[in-house]
C-alpha cells in the first residue's frame, strides 16, 4: 500500500510538471528578416484586350502658306516642231523696227487671268544642255547678220508668240535654227502690292516674289524653286 502511494505521489508531481512546462510565455522580439529569395517566373501575356472606339475627328487646322502647286511648265519643243504645227510667218510689231519671224505655241495655261496678274517666262537653249539654257528676252550676234538680234515672246490667251527680230532693222535674216528648243513656265499671281508701277507679285512656298526677282534668277534657281525637273 505505501507503494502505491508514492507511484501517485510520482504521478501527480509529473502531471503538475507538464501542467507548468505547458504555460505559453510572453511574445519575443521579431527576428531579423531572412535573405531575399529568387525571382519568380514571368507568368503567361494576358489575352489582348477589343479594340476601342475610334475618337472624334479633330478640328480642321488653319489653311497653310500658297506653294507652287499651281505652276505649269512645258516640255522643251523645237522651232522645227513648232514651224510643223503652225506655218511660220513674217509680221511686224510695233516695238521693233523691222521684219519679225514668229512661231505660235499653243498653251492652254495661258488665261486672261495670268496675263493680268501672272507671270510667264520662257526659256531658250541649243543642243539640249542645260547649261546653256537663257531666260527671253535674249538678245545676240548671229553668224550671218551684222546687228545684234533677239529673241522674245508675247503672250495671248491660250497661246505664247515666240518670235526673233534684228534690232537694225535692216536685216532680213530673222530664221533661227530648228534644233532651238523653247520652254515656258508659268507661274500665278495676284499678290497686291508689287515694287514700283503694279509689278506683278508671286506667293511661292511662303515667301513673295516680285516679277522681276523670278526673271532674274538662273534657270537653276527656277527649277530649283519651283520643284520643276530641269
Amino acid at each position: 500500500m505505501r507503494k502505491f502511494n508514492l507511484l501517485s505521489l510520482l504521478a501527480l508531481a509529473i502531471t503538475f510538471l507538464a501542467v507548468s512546462c505547458t504555460k505559453e510565455g510572453p511574445e519575443g522580439p521579431a527576428g531579423a528578416n531572412g535573405a531575399q529569395g529568387p525571382a519568380g517566373v514571368n507568368g503567361a501575356t494576358g489575352a489582348t484586350g477589343a479594340t476601342g472606339a475610334t475618337g472624334p475627328a479633330g478640328a480642321t487646322g488653319p489653311q497653310g502658306p500658297a506653294g507652287s502647286a499651281n505652276v505649269i511648265y512645258s516640255s522643251w519643243t523645237t522651232i522645227t516642231a513648232l514651224q510643223t504645227a503652225i506655218p511660220a510667218a513674217d509680221t511686224t510689231h510695233p516695238d521693233y523696227p523691222g521684219a519679225i519671224r514668229r512661231w505660235i505655241r499653243p498653251a492652254p495655261g495661258v488665261t486672261q487671268a495670268i496675263l493680268d496678274q501672272g507671270i510667264l517666262i520662257s526659256y531658250w537653249r541649243i543642243g539640249g544642255s542645260t547649261a546653256g539654257v537663257v531666260p527671253l528676252p535674249y538678245t545676240f550676234y548671229s553668224s550671218v547678220a551684222s546687228a545684234p538680234a533677239v529673241i522674245g515672246q508675247w503672250g495671248a490667251v491660250g497661246k505664247i508668240i515666240y518670235f526673233r527680230a534684228s534690232l537694225d532693222g535692216a536685216s532680213t535674216s530673222v530664221n533661227l535654227s530648228g534644233a532651238g528648243e523653247l520652254r515656258y513656265v508659268i507661274i500665278p499671281g495676284g499678290i497686291a502690292g508689287g515694287r514700283g508701277n503694279n509689278e506683278k507679285i508671286a506667293e511661292i512656298n511662303g515667301q513673295l516674289y516680285s516679277e522681276s526677282q523670278l526673271k532674274a534668277m538662273s534657270y537653276a534657281q527656277i527649277c530649283t524653286l519651283l520643284k520643276i525637273a530641269q
